[in-house]
């Protein structure tokens, strides 16, 4: 038991690390992503600043490299690897169709458009909210197998 409690907390802490260190590369990929969906259909104006993502994108990659160190502490490393690769795979499939949706949602309410094209402020996107999704739907399956883990069967006593 102290051997998961201090794993598990490492891996928070490893997961907000690792959050905080690429955060601005997935800015960049959300960025390219809206701008490759709509066909160049959105500009960026403005000045691209930024202080600090949200707190949910921080907490969520905490919380994702926890779930996933609890599923694959007392696993082979093939099964370690593939895990990771799946919830890697997931993460990366709905990063993309998150932000494709966002982008095109935010083409189609536009308004005031000139030729269809969206002028968007760098930080009118919520990075936090589709980063943090992705990374909280990419971990589900880990988080079912944890669960059927640990769930026991009832006996009958009868």
């Amino acid at each position: 038991m102290i051997k998961k409690i201090t794993f598990g907390i490492l891996a928070f802490i490893i997961g907000i690390g690792i959050a905080y260190y690429s955060e601005s590369f997935f800015r960049g990929i959300i960025q390219d992503i809206f701008k490759w969906s709509t066909s160049d259909k959105i500009k960026f104006v403005g000045k691209n600043f930024y202080v600090f993502s949200n707190k949910l994108y921080f907490i969520t990659f905490g919380i994702g490299m926890l779930i996933l160190t609890l599923e694959n502490l007392n696993r082979k490393f093939t099964q370690m690897l593939k895990n990771g690769i799946l919830s890697l795979l997931i993460f990366g499939i709905l990063l993309i169709g998150i932000s494709a949706i966002d982008a095109n949602m935010k083409i189609i309410e536009c308004t005031a458009c000139n030729d269809g094209i969206r002028k968007l402020h760098w930080n009118e996107i919520n990075y936090g909210l589709i980063i943090g999704m992705s990374v909280i739907i990419s971990i589900i399956p880990n988080l079912i197998r944890i669960i059927k883990r640990t769930k026991k069967p009832a006996y009958n006593t009868v």
